[in-house]
């Protein structure tokens, strides 16, 4: 019995969706189906917020954040701490740092070191990061890369960048979660939490 295709375009919108991350076959399947089963405002409302998003959100000049303005409204807060600099990976860490209640400075690196994926030294922001340390007051620059062998990397290349330039180099503090088994936690956070290890107190 010859199967029936789905039609061209709903099938150009499975693929689409299919190519964001974490998205696979069978959920842009659903997510395709979804789309073509709610009010049509409802859906054009979707494409709607993309074209925006795509069309007033840039890459802030300074600290390589997304914003819809340049500078961007933190690296323009004149209330925060302008000595302190908290290097991170993407935006996304820039909100949850936000959501903890920071109150220093960010630099996005748009990334991280890995080769698997072809990324390397020259595709992250980390020349900016060198040259704001230079020309700035910063006193202290925080890495905040993911505990992983990619963030490892990152980091590693990160402090060798910013040696030069005599500022404090720190990282964020690191152990077992509460809750976790020694055998689920990866090995740097593993060690560092050794590293880290303090008197006993009752």
């Amino acid at each position: 019995m010859p199967s029936h295709p789905r039609p061209k375009a709903l099938d150009r919108l499975c693929k689409a969706l299919s190519r964001l991350p974490g998205v696979g076959k069978v959920t842009s399947e659903r997510l395709a189906y979804h789309l073509m089963q709610v009010p049509e405002a409802e859906a054009l409302d979707l494409a709607s917020a993309i074209q925006e998003a795509r069309r007033d959100v840039r890459i802030c000049s300074v600290c390589f954040n997304l914003d819809q303005e340049d500078p961007c409204s933190i690296c323009r807060d004149t209330t925060r701490d302008r000595t302190l600099v908290l290097v991170v990976e993407g935006p996304r860490e820039v909100a949850a740092f936000e959501e903890s209640g920071f109150r220093g400075l960010y630099h996005v690196l748009q990334g991280r070191v890995s080769p698997l994926e072809g990324i390397s030294e020259k595709d992250l922001s980390l020349q900016g990061l060198v040259r704001r340390v230079k020309e700035g007051d910063f006193q202290e620059c925080c890495l905040a890369m993911n505990p992983d062998l990619e963030g490892e990397a990152t980091a590693d290349l990160c402090f060798s960048a910013l040696k030069k330039t005599g500022v404090l180099v720190t990282r964020l503090a690191r152990g077992i979660p509460a809750g976790a088994s020694i055998l689920q936690v990866q090995q740097p956070i593993l060690s560092d939490a050794f590293q880290g290890r303090r008197k006993f107190q009752s």
